[in-house]
């Protein structure tokens, strides 16, 4: 016998236990498993014995529901189609909403219902638009009318033409419902005969949680009344509107009340099945009602120290519109006293607190509470300090050593010039007389606001000498607010105004074959129109004679050509008189060609136009609200510019050009716009109706130009913004030879402008130096 053969019989004999006790479990468990499978339901707990949950045990790739008979799978191959399986499995692109408030859901804060009528919109409607828009979100005005047009006002204007008053308020709120539902947290009705102190109904709803149903109000006279006065005020949640809004047309079919309040109630009611509250979520809602006839200011004067006037968010039963505004003057007079408490409060807040700060970060702000200053990481950082005195501003920049104080410079010195001698003459009892500024330092700090450190000059009138005294002020930031803008889009179509003189027809051609290639080829939706200025005694018939008609050859060639697609260059013949048109004159004569709604941009035929900055036109220029005025990127002399292949590119770069403050010449607006800002200043400019009224244009007594009248004579908003999409190449501007019909103030920006139009102070020095270098070279030979 083998010794292999030995030591298996040997381990075989040690092993034997174990495999007869495996054989013998493998056995019992094959016997056992059809007894197990029988009684496994039956060992489940009740929960989980239903259909639904016994499917997903036994298979848990199925969130469906099962039988009880096996599933067995079945693959049909018959119309298996390759490219619709691709298609099916294909992601669907995902459309997002245009503004990121939508996909997230976000609302503004409250929406102001105001209820009025045709013969109170003029009056109360008015005194509650000044006293109210600029604390909410939105005010609208509900009236039985036309609307807007009907009565001329400038307030946004609903009306319903068929008069049934019973039904006006479900009228407003199916307005709402449709129209603003999802854009608005809260919703207030009242009346427009009721003053609503915005500030404390803003400062209310954003202490309430819009997760709860809010219907809030003054209670009725009669205690056990569920229904809040619309005369008082009603406040809406997003989600009470959204349920009355379901229900609109039974409270419509169920209207029998005269009174609105009622029918209102009655409707919320209905739909919420939750009555008014005067109280919620710790907030208070307190509304004041005014005796019949009574003498509002008088009466204020007696119970204005009353708490039931002071915290109320409305005073109804206003009897005349001018008590709004008395009103109003009351509780801003209040909220003043308010705000300067509070500011007190957290001064001795900051004080009681600040022993107890850390050592490294225990720094005095000052004033107290305010931002700290300003502290540089590396020398570029630094904020510099403008020195100036009584008269004048010194090094403002790296071009000038002094610039005299004039304009928003002025105001802002002088007032806190005038801020620091009231400061002194109340420190002092009135001992110190004013006498002068003798130096003063002015820091803009953006993360705090503009510092100040004024040394000034007094005579004291107990010894009759002469001191100076230091002081420190600081004009602090104000919470930044967003100012809410119309919607406007990028397809309203601009008309291109450029005025062209004989002189200038080279370069009109030119401008004229880059705007064929830059807006008509790709369809942009823009009218160049063609401001020809004839001198005196120039035929403008078309013939061989007139001096524009290349240019009119090439205006009809390019129309023709691009006219599917809707683009044209037209032009408007003028003749002047012995010197050009005025701005105002030229474009007086070209609007009134055009409709009130017109888009137009008056240009210079220098310039390089893209559809970037067309678009940035349409989106900055807006009716009744804002007109743009673009800093254009102008080219230095050609003289001055060491790398001539990107000036011959018009690159926007610092050695070859700067955004040139000083040129007005680009300007968009509506006509409409220019119409009405026009009118009003008509009688020192007179408005020239046609060409026989240049006569009357005198340009050399103008101050300003079309620039000017927007921000002299119109509520606009004026946007001066660089522009690098607008390049204009190198002009000579030649001031001396417009001196003598210019004014100083033109003078002054005309040498400033053409001071800054020739280059660099490094280029210009190096071709001095080149110059002096040829000149020693000269001497030599």
């Amino acid at each position: 016998m083998s010794s292999a053969f030995k030591s298996l019989l040997i381990h075989g004999r040690q092993s034997s236990p174990v495999i007869i006790g495996l054989c013998i479990g493998i056995a019992l468990s094959l016997i056992r498993t059809p007894f197990i499978d029988d009684d496994c339901p039956r060992s489940l707990s009740p929960e989980i014995q239903t259909n639904e949950r016994l499917g997903k045990l036994r298979d848990l790739r199925s969130n469906g529901l099962t039988t009880e008979e096996d599933y067995e799978p079945r693959l049909v191959l018959d119309s298996f189609n390759k490219e619709e399986t691709s298609k099916s499995t294909k992601a669907e692109k995902l459309l997002r909403p245009r503004y990121y408030t939508t996909e997230l859901g976000i609302r503004d804060k409250l929406l102001v219902a105001v209820i009025s009528t045709e013969e109170s919109i003029g009056t109360f409607g008015i005194a509650m638009n000044k006293t109210l828009n600029h604390h909410v979100d939105k005010i609208i005005f509900f009236i039985d009318g036309i609307g807007t047009k009907k009565f001329g006002l400038d307030i946004p204007i609903v009306g319903f033409k068929d008069e049934k008053p019973l039904i006006k308020v479900f009228r407003m709120l199916t307005y709402l419902h449709e129209n603003y539902l999802n854009e608005f947290d809260y919703f207030f009705i009242v009346s427009d005969r009721t003053y609503v102190h915005g500030r404390k109904l803003h400062k209310m709803v954003k202490r309430i949680s819009i997760s709860e149903n809010v219907y809030m109000g003054m209670l009725m006279d009669n205690p056990e009344s569920l229904y809040c006065s619309i005369d008082a005020g009603i406040v809406l949640s997003h989600s009470v509107m959204q349920a009355v809004g379901a229900k609109l047309s039974w409270c419509t079919r169920n209207t029998y009340s005269e009174a609105d309040t009622d029918n209102l109630g009655r409707c919320i009611l209905h739909a919420t099945d939750k009555p008014c509250v005067s109280s919620l979520q710790g907030q208070q809602y307190i509304s004041y009602r005014l005796r019949e006839d009574v003498e509002v200011v008088s009466h204020l004067q007696l119970i204005g120290g009353s708490s039931l006037v002071r915290e109320a968010v409305t005073v109804s039963n206003v009897p005349e519109a001018n008590d709004l505004f008395a009103l109003h003057m009351f509780y801003l007079q209040d909220d003043v006293k308010h705000v300067n408490k509070s500011i007190q409060e957290f001064i001795k807040e900051i004080q009681t607190a600040k022993p107890n700060a850390p050592v490294i970060k225990r720094e005095d702000t000052w004033p107290i509470g305010s931002a700290p200053a300003h502290h540089p990481t590396t020398r570029f950082d630094v904020i510099c300090w403008d020195t100036f005195n009584a008269t004048h501003i010194f090094l403002p920049d790296d071009y000038q050593n002094a610039k005299p104080i004039i304009g928003a410079d002025k105001l802002d010195i002088m007032s806190v010039v005038n801020a620091s001698i009231s400061h002194m003459h109340i420190k002092t009892k009135g001992n110190l007389e004013y006498r002068g500024i003798e130096y003063g330092h002015r820091r803009l700090d953006p993360t705090r606001g503009v510092d100040y450190i004024l040394s000034l000059i007094f005579r004291d009138n107990t010894s009759g000498q002469t001191v100076t005294r230091k002081l420190e002020a600081c004009r602090s930031l104000t919470e930044p607010e967003i100012i809410p803008m119309p919607y406007v889009t990028e397809n309203n179509r601009i008309t291109l105004v450029l005025p062209i003189i004989q002189a200038e027809m080279v370069e009109a051609v030119e401008f004229v074959k880059r705007y064929e290639a830059e807006c008509m080829v790709s369809g942009e939706h823009t009218f160049l129109l063609l401001a020809l200025l004839y001198q005196p005694g120039v035929s403008s018939e078309g013939d061989d004679a007139d001096v524009f008609k290349p240019l009119k050859d090439l205006a009809l060639k390019y129309t023709r050509e691009h006219h599917d697609a809707g683009s044209k260059v037209g032009w408007v013949s003028i003749h002047t008189v012995s010197h050009r048109p005025s701005e105002f004159a030229l474009v007086d004569l070209v609007v009134k060609k055009l409709q009130e709604d017109t888009l137009v941009l008056v240009t210079k035929h220098s310039s390089h136009i893209s559809n970037d900055f067309l678009n940035r036109v349409r989106m900055n220029t807006i009716l009744n609200w804002q007109v743009f005025s673009a800093v254009p990127f102008t080219q230095y002399h050609p003289e001055g510019v060491p790398d001539q292949e990107a000036y011959r590119k018009l690159e926007v770069s610092k050695n070859v050009g700067h955004f040139d403050n000083y040129n007005f010449d680009h300007i968009s607006f509506y006509v409409g716009d220019y119409t009405a800002a026009r009118k009003s200043v008509a009688e020192t400019i007179p408005i020239i109706k046609n060409v026989k009224d240049l006569k009357r244009d005198q340009p050399e007594e103008y101050d300003y130009g079309i620039y000017g009248l927007f921000l002299r004579a119109s509520n606009l908003h004026v946007l001066r913004a660089a522009e690098p999409s607008l390049k204009l190449v190198y002009q000579n501007i030649e001031c001396n030879e417009k001196t003598k019909t210019q004014s100083e103030r033109h003078k002054y920006f005309c040498s400033l402008q053409e001071g800054y139009s020739f280059g660099l102070r490094t280029q210009l020095s190096k071709l001095v130096l080149d110059y002096i270098e040829q000149g020693k070279g000269k001497l030599r030979e």
